[in-house]
């Protein structure tokens, strides 16, 4: 009977099948690539030669391998290393010669997986780990290859339009088609940045990282964490932004595609210059020209070009901000995005208006004008007619410059612009205090306090909303933690099993083993149980523990708060919440540095902690904000006790240099009362004892009403 050809592998290096002749039937030998076992099957006379074979590799990526006899045979995932060696190298089967020579071959076989399996246990001693062809292939290099969306370009100039048009195009896409909603996904984040809605903006960055990270496309993956970045720094949450644009710098490798690395580098200017560290985002601006050519790169060459005049001119460096601005306005004409032109002529009105140029300003103002023209935007109008109001006031025609004012200000009022309506008012104010206009000057000033009162309240709304929106991220992301240290645990577990049931089947096998090989087998497998379960403490640990003082972390003090909070309430006894907060720790930070603050905390831990009782409960709630849950204290005791805390952190005293750092801290205190419903009530309370602190001189105890 002619020789069957070998059995091509099945994802796993030296895992092969040999097929062999013996009277009327076929018998189907399967080494497994660790020599682990031995497996028989037979096949019918007559039956199609195939077999299913799948490696972990593939039953991850939901694939599976058949002989290549098979008709229905798919194609090799592009994600799966591809292990299969040549054909001229596969093992061949002999030919027939008799029963003798199938018994040497069968010997011949079951040396090979002696060996096969004495080479796996000397591995997995020395830890060696998985073979190179299983392991995780490095991120490549973001190349441009998924030309943006008709959508996202048209979103410059019809930003509005666009997201009405949003969701009949979602409809319109294929089932599973992730590079698609991807790419509408960035089309709604552009949108959402022309009209300034930072929160759609981060909604739809985070709907464009989910179905990026679907795809196969880095290029689609960093552009979607730059947008989250984005959307996040302009909402306040720096440090998840940076987070984002560190992960898609990352992805990008160091030779990725230029206009993405210029994008994150402008990306981090902004967040620089929102943190007030003006030097650090022109350095980034900076870095970013060298990857944003003129000719290929104009609108992100633009936007780089603005933030480096824009951080000159607050400098005070006007020659080098306008001749940034110079070389911003021979490139306006190419530029596609009206908004960013509107942005470098603002720029240049106010470069030239610090030296005096109202010439430039009043041509500046007309440009700004006819853009709004175009666009029929009536916030540019209203620019339009503030930077020429500005132009008048400089050649001293003030009575036409509030003229000009008064319709910047209209137009702010239509649309709500309070901010800017209220910028135009006070110039407005300004001109009538000097003399010009004074039968209104009544009405502008009343107006003027009627818009801060209003940009008052609009921030601090916006605040709460933050806060809260913030609250519910920390959360959500503590509890994705918990659930990603359960998975890893899962997986932990499920390799030991899977190595326990692999050195089960060697000892079977192999029955001429020694005790003393049982024995290594069973103190390895020992030692892998005791590291894993020492793995699973530290991650506990971890999680609540707070990295940078080592006291407990903010979601371990709400959790045994809560707990406090109940068994206070079902026994009678006592329970009071202290907040402690470090006051002018910003001075400190912006003074000496964030190390030398991270060692000021952590000396404020270290003090408090040796004034706690050892059933007192201490935790970093929040930046340099501490909490202590005070457990079976009278109210009489509680003032006392965070007065010892306060005393302790009075203190410290820190030397760097020839300086020395004396902090304080302002504690609030709120006893468990009758009408608390929960412990965040409670903590609500001690907070706010925490501000009335701070309000009446810093450096003291007040205790909660």
């Amino acid at each position: 009977m002619a020789e069957k050809a070998a059995h091509p592998t099945n994802g796993r290096q030296g895992c092969r099948a040999i097929w062999r002749p013996h009277r009327n039937r076929y018998r189907h030998l399967r080494l497994r690539a660790n020599g682990s076992a031995f497996r028989w099957r037979k096949l019918r006379r007559g039956a199609l030669p195939y077999r299913r074979c799948r490696s972990k590799t593939a039953s991850r990526q939901g694939v599976r391998r058949f002989h290549p006899t098979h008709r229905t045979m798919p194609e090799r995932h592009p994600t799966m290393p591809d292990t299969r060696r040549p054909a001229e190298s596969r093992l061949k089967t002999p030919p027939r010669y008799g029963r003798r020579a199938l018994v040497a071959v069968r010997a011949a076989t079951r040396a090979a997986a002696l060996a096969c399996t004495l080479s796996a246990m000397a591995s997995a001693s020395m830890g060696i780990g998985m073979p190179t062809a299983l392991a995780a292939p490095p991120v490549p290099a973001a190349q441009n290859v998924d030309p943006r969306h008709p959508l996202e370009i048209e979103a410059l100039t019809r930003p509005r339009e666009v997201l009405a048009k949003l969701p009949a195009a979602r409809k319109a896409l294929a089932v599973g088609d992730r590079v698609g909603a991807a790419k509408l996904a960035l089309a709604e984040a552009n949108a959402c940045r022309v009209i300034a809605d930072w929160r759609c903006q981060r909604r739809a960055g985070s709907t464009a990282v989910t179905e990026a990270d679907r795809t196969s496309s880095v290029y689609l993956q960093v552009r979607a964490r730059i947008a989250l970045g984005r959307g996040l720094s302009r909402l306040g949450d720096f440090n998840s932004a940076a987070r984002v644009l560190a992960e898609a710098q990352r992805r990008l490798g160091e030779h990725g595609d230029d206009e993405l690395m210029a994008d994150v580098l402008l990306a981090y200017s902004s967040i620089s210059e929102r943190l007030g560290k003006l030097d650090e985002s022109y350095r980034y601006a900076k870095e970013g020209l060298a990857h944003a050519p003129a000719e290929t790169q104009t609108d992100m060459r633009l936007r780089l070009l603005r933030n480096m005049a824009h951080i000159a001119a607050e400098r005070g460096r006007p020659e080098e901000a306008r001749t940034l601005l110079q070389e911003a306005n021979v490139l306006l004409p190419k530029t596609g995005d009206p908004k960013l032109a509107a942005e470098v002529l603002l720029e240049v009105a106010r470069a030239a208006r610090a030296t005096g140029d109202a010439d430039t300003v009043e041509a500046m103002g007309e440009r700004i004008g006819a853009i709004g023209d175009r666009l029929r935007n009536t916030q540019l109008h209203g620019l339009s007619y503030e930077t020429r109001a500005q132009a008048l006031e400089l050649r001293g025609r003030k009575a036409e410059a509030v003229a000009l004012f008064r319709q910047a200000q209209t137009a702010f009022a239509a649309l709500n612009l309070h901010q800017d309506e209220s910028r135009t008012v006070r110039a407005m104010v300004n001109l009538q205090l000097a003399g010009t206009d004074k039968e209104r000057l009544p009405a502008s000033i009343s107006r003027l306090i009627q818009l801060n009162d209003r940009i008052a309240r609009t921030e601090r709304e916006a605040a709460a909303a933050d806060f809260e929106e913030r609250l519910r991220y920390a959360e959500s992301d503590a509890e994705l933690a918990r659930a990603n240290a359960k998975a890893e645990n899962e997986r932990l577990r499920a390799m030991a099993s899977e190595d326990k049931n692999r050195y089960l089947l060697v000892a079977g096998v192999l029955a001429i083993c020694t005790l003393g090989v049982v024995a290594v087998l069973y103190a390895q497998q020992r030692r892998h149980a005791t590291l894993m379960r020492e793995r699973g403490r530290e991650m506990e640990i971890a999680i609540s523990t707070d990295f940078l003082t080592s006291v407990h972390s903010r979601r371990y003090i709400t959790d045994a708060g809560n707990a406090a909070f109940e068994r206070a309430r079902a026994t009678g006894e006592g329970f009071a919440v202290a907040v402690v907060d470090i006051d002018r720790f910003k001075t400190i930070n912006d003074r000496y540095g964030h190390a030398v603050g991270d060692d000021v905390l952590k000396a404020v831990a270290q003090a408090m902690r040796g004034v706690c009782r050892d059933s007192d409960t201490l935790g970093r709630y929040g930046g340099e904000e501490f909490a202590v849950l005070l457990e079976g204290i009278a109210p009489e005791h509680a003032l006392a006790a965070a007065e010892r805390l306060r005393k302790a952190v009075a203190a410290i005293e820190l030397r760097v240099g020839d300086a020395a750092i004396a902090p304080t801290a302002s504690v609030g205190v709120a006893c468990i009362a009758a009408d608390d419903p929960d412990f965040d009530h409670l903590l609500v309370r001690a907070d706010r004892a925490l501000y009335r602190a701070k309000e009446d001189g810093r450096d003291r105890v007040v205790l909660a009403d």
